[in-house]
């Protein structure tokens, strides 16, 4: 079988993931305005095919920025959070029903404070994650 995009396939896998071993709700680029944080965000950074002999992509490999979001200055009330979500994440693997998840590992910590003009805070912490995947 040839998936079409393998980055939505994989992007299920990690939200049913997020979604059902963390008290947190996973979305693809954007949380909604009308979810309550915190919540978890993911967008991709970069894709890869892997290819064999001609065209036949065997495995794709994506780098992903996961990071859970709330809003606050302060750090102790992310950490649990955090935490949760790389264990959820790093050095796992599975699949659907259209796509094997090889590997699921953090390559590197992420965070971030961001200020709205507002004055409101939000803190994101979580990391650059890569999945290597192929059709099943």
């Amino acid at each position: 079988m040839t998936l079409l995009n393998d980055e939505l396939h994989v992007a299920e896998w990690l939200t049913a993931r997020v979604d059902a071993d963390t008290t947190l709700s996973a979305f693809a680029d954007l949380i909604p305005a009308d979810v309550a944080l915190p919540a978890v965000r993911f967008q991709v950074q970069a894709r890869h095919d892997m290819r064999g002999v001609g065209t036949h992509r065997i495995i794709t490999q994506i780098d992903w920025l996961i990071v859970v979001t709330r809003e606050g200055h302060e750090i102790a009330p992310l950490v649990p959070l955090a935490d949760a979500l790389d264990q959820a994440l790093h050095d796992h693997s599975g699949a659907t029903t259209t796509i094997q998840i090889l590997s699921c590992v953090r390559v590197e910590p992420f965070s971030l404070l961001e200020v709205e003009d507002t004055g409101v805070y939000y803190r994101h912490a979580g990391g650059l994650y890569r999945t290597q995947s192929q059709p099943i």
